[in-house]
């Protein structure tokens, strides 16, 4: 299966909240179960993925920037999803995920910048999110 294809299968999903499993091809369904077993395995080695849920990132990302992960503010200070000062950025890679230190937030995997917004959640609360954090 293609990319394109899983795309179009995880947004059918997604639409639907979960029914649209049965009018997905076996190899449409396959692909879908696969991806949520590999999320799954993701997060089970975030140390910090209780601290915030799916749903809270999503309305927070969705808030700080429209669900883009690769967004930069106008004036170049805010990087990413959830619109990181490199400073900030940088001091959570330090204490929790070193390979990410000195990577620009916007350039990130997806799962890395979740992971970063979880930690800085986790040990900093809302209020690194002054505005956005009251829609979590």
């Amino acid at each position: 299966m293609n990319r394109k294809s899983l795309t179009r299968a995880l947004a059918a999903l997604l639409v639907v909240g979960g029914f649209m499993l049965a009018a997905c091809t076996p190899e449409q369904h396959a692909a879908v179960m696969a991806h949520v077993r590999a999320q799954d395995a993701l997060r089970a080695g975030d140390r910090f993925a209780g601290a915030i849920s799916d749903a809270g990132l999503a309305r927070l990302r969705a808030c700080e920037s429209g669900g883009n992960y690769g967004i930069v503010s106008s004036n170049g200070l805010y990087r990413g999803a959830y619109q990181f000062h490199r400073t900030t950025w940088n001091s959570v890679a330090a204490k929790y995920y070193p390979h990410l230190r000195g990577v620009d937030p916007a350039a990130a995997a997806p799962y890395d910048q979740d992971r970063m917004a979880r930690a800085l959640w986790a040990t900093g609360g809302p209020r690194n999110w002054p505005v956005c954090s009251r829609r979590v």
